[in-house]
């Protein structure tokens, strides 16, 4: 396999377990801030975003060069030319191999757009409960206070 398609392959499969591990279901919203935390803290070495935005840049050149070739598979296999002649398998094969590289190309495409958003929305999302569980608790304290307050008035009068 050639050395650029096997590094988008293995920016394809992080993308895939970084992306499933934020759309977990998590059993409380502090390990939600913390995987989203990790997250955050990663995307924030600007060595990764370097290496991502570079990344990024060498899937789109891989998938307008894999594109063109999809759009012209009949010139890229030889049915245009003069000699007649059926297609080998070889030919089936090389098809084939742009088709999956092309997969590979737009999923890591659309994966990163969905990971950047999905990073955006859990963050949101962790501080947003964390607004409301400590709203609750001072609202829960209050009540509290507020029964004991009335139970002794009660009693005075």
């Amino acid at each position: 396999m050639d050395p650029g398609w096997f590094l988008l392959f293995l920016f394809l499969i992080i993308e895939i377990i970084l992306v499933t591990l934020l759309c977990l279901p998590m059993p409380s919203n502090d390990i939600r801030g913390t995987i989203t935390s990790f997250v955050i803290n990663i995307w924030d070495n600007k060595q990764v975003q370097y290496f991502v935005y570079f990344l990024l840049v060498v899937d789109v050149l891989y998938f307008y060069f894999v594109f063109n070739a999809l759009l012209n598979p009949l010139y890229d296999i030889g049915i245009l030319s003069p000699v007649e002649m059926g297609i080998s398998c070889e030919q089936k094969q090389d098809l084939f191999y742009n088709e999956r590289n092309a997969y590979i190309t737009g999923g890591s495409l659309f994966l990163f757009f969905v990971l950047n958003r999905l990073v955006d929305i859990q963050e949101k999302l962790h501080q947003t409960r964390k607004r409301v569980k400590s709203f609750s608790s001072d609202k829960l304290d209050d009540n509290v206070g507020d029964v004991g307050g009335d139970a002794e008035t009660k009693k005075e009068k």
